[in-house]
């Protein structure tokens, strides 16, 4: 941890301030030079789905969306209006957010994830489909991206396949499956990625318990990770218990150092989410009641499969996106505290969308509190102050926000079953950009009578206003000015604070030499660092 400033708790009387250290923040225009700067919590205009988005890939400026979903309609349309057909996936304009009229594939069942080929010709296809175009495709397919077409590439699952991911000698699929091409494969395969007709390769991993959920693929295309409820391959549980590492060409399972800190598997806990920026990859987990410890993400070295640090948060983590310097994670989590983040409170608050630095910046604590599965003393990332506002969907039994994330050099995108971002009607896709192309109209969150200042004279000339922290979405410093009468006066008092959300402490400042019985009017504004400004309501105050 790398503290910034001094700041937080303004508890003064006359011109007396009191400060206190907080934890490290960054944003898009971070105090500390040392942290990452994230995209801004500007909601972006992108083409709404009508059920659920489970994953997308870019490619150059198209967006390519697979999901459970039957119509696209523009941002802004209302449900049920500006309807386009499209069965599964769709695509749309990263630049603009606008549908793409010309891709219009067809599935008969869900998408649940996609892989690029390598010459980014191809989109590799996996869900519970058994039809594209009415032709049979057996839960896995190709689709030529220039035409939208399926391919000949036909392997055949007996049943869901949930992940997949490619190299130009193999295309690899996870899922609930029990056999490829007519012969037994349990969970993971492996295929030749050929348009004359499917090969099935050897690799023939033995898993037992529960589903693949995810793969990636190491840079030299020789081994995978997967991550699912399994809880062994080829008769080990360390490493296999949720996570294996494992050699395609022979099927064989190799070390995989961070599963013994990473234990999640059975029927009450799962590894959901994998990534790989080629030399590390990212997971996620979630966990109830027994069998898992781990809710948030964690960071591995391929070399080495050592764990990099571990972002111990409470509340389940979907999917996850590295970018060069900040790594992004869709979830619904509560409580952060153990890993240097914000605290569960009561009532519980969920964050669907955070972030954090790729690089470790302090330790894991014990969690004293709650009693949940703990990592005390080993390295985690610092979270980063982002934090967009989400309005959970209703589509999947689930009811939550955020499933996936993805993202480029100037965006991140995010796609689940949620119907608003920051108020926004928004409905399962949503885009948000760096500084530099962002609107950065997002500014703090508290106005008007929502932000409660409060005054009141305790004593003869005196009068003593009080108000709540008032923190911003994607900044973490907020400058608090205080005015008496006219808001085009010059401020009575100034603030200047840079802390996490949660550190926003309520405020409270004594106006002294005021004339007894007087009214004296007074109101307070938060500006963040890009100049957007929140105000309170006036309030008068009758002086003693």
């Amino acid at each position: 941890m790398k503290p910034i400033l001094a700041v937080l708790a303004l508890m003064a009387t006359s011109l007396t301030l009191v400060t206190s250290a907080t934890s490290a923040s960054a944003d898009t225009a971070p105090t500390d030079p040392d942290l990452p700067r994230t995209v801004s919590a500007d909601v972006l205009p992108t083409v709404q789905i009508n059920g659920v988005a489970w994953k997308q890939v870019i490619v150059g400026d198209i967006v390519y969306v697979g999901g459970n979903f039957t119509s696209a309609r523009p941002a802004g349309a209302a449900a049920g209006t500006s309807e386009s057909a499209r069965s599964h996936l769709l695509a749309y304009r990263l630049s603009t957010g606008k549908l793409v009229t010309g891709f219009a594939p067809k599935f008969n069942g869900q998408v649940k994830d996609m892989a690029l080929s390598p010459d980014k010709k191809l989109l590799y296809v996996a869900g519970g489909f058994t039809q594209v175009d009415g032709v049979n495709r057996y839960r896995g397919a190709a689709i030529n991206l220039a035409t939208g077409k399926a391919t000949s590439f036909r392997p055949i699952f007996n049943s869901t396949t949930n992940a997949v991911a490619a190299t130009s000698t193999a295309v690899f699929y996870g899922g609930v499956f029990t056999s490829a091409d007519n012969t037994a494969r349990t969970k993971v395969a492996a295929v030749k990625p050929s348009d004359t007709g499917t090969q099935l390769l050897p690799m023939n991993p033995k898993l037992a318990g529960g589903n693949v959920n995810d793969i990636v693929v190491s840079s030299d295309g020789t081994k995978i990770v997967i991550g699912g409820a399994f809880t062994s391959v080829n008769g080990s549980s360390n490493p296999g218990y949720g996570l294996a590492r494992i050699e395609v060409s022979s099927g064989k399972s190799l070390a995989l150092p961070v599963n013994s800190e990473v234990r999640n598997g059975g029927t009450n806990s799962a590894i959901l989410s994998l990534e790989s920026d080629g030399t590390s990859f990212y997971g996620t987990g979630y966990h109830y009641g027994g069998g898992g410890n781990v809710e948030g993400s964690f960071k591995a070295n391929w070399a080495t499969g050592k764990l990099t640090w571990l972002e111990d948060c409470h509340g389940d983590t979907y999917a996850i996106w590295p970018t060069a310097s900040v790594v992004y994670q869709a979830s619904h989590k509560h409580g952060c505290d153990t890993s240097g983040g914000f605290p569960e409170t009561k009532p519980r608050a969920w964050y669907h969308a955070t972030a954090t630095t790729q690089d470790v910046r302090g330790t894991n604590v014990a969690d004293t509190k709650y009693n949940y599965p703990d990592h005390p003393g080993t390295p985690r990332p610092e979270f980063l102050e982002w934090y967009p506002k989400w309005t959970n969907g209703t589509f999947t039994s689930a009811k939550q926000s955020t499933w996936t994330v993805t993202a480029d050099a100037k965006h991140v995108l995010y796609g689940g079953e949620f119907l608003k971002v920051n108020g926004v009607a928004q409905q399962g896709l949503v885009r948000f950009a760096v500084k530099d192309i962002a609107p950065n109209k997002v500014g703090p969150t508290l106005k008007g009578a929502k932000w409660a200042l409060t005054g009141t004279s305790p004593s003869a000339g005196k009068a003593t206003l009080k108000w709540p922290g008032n923190p911003d979405k994607d900044n973490a410093t907020v400058t608090y000015k205080l005015y008496r009468g006219s808001i085009d006066s010059t401020p009575i008092k100034t603030v200047k604070v840079t802390a996490p959300f949660w550190k926003h402490a309520a405020m409270t400042f004594t106006d002294t030499g005021r004339a007894s019985r007087s009214a004296q009017k007074y109101r307070i504004e938060a500006v963040d660092p890009l100049g957007n400004v929140s105000r309170s309501d006036s309030v008068t105050v009758i002086i003693k």
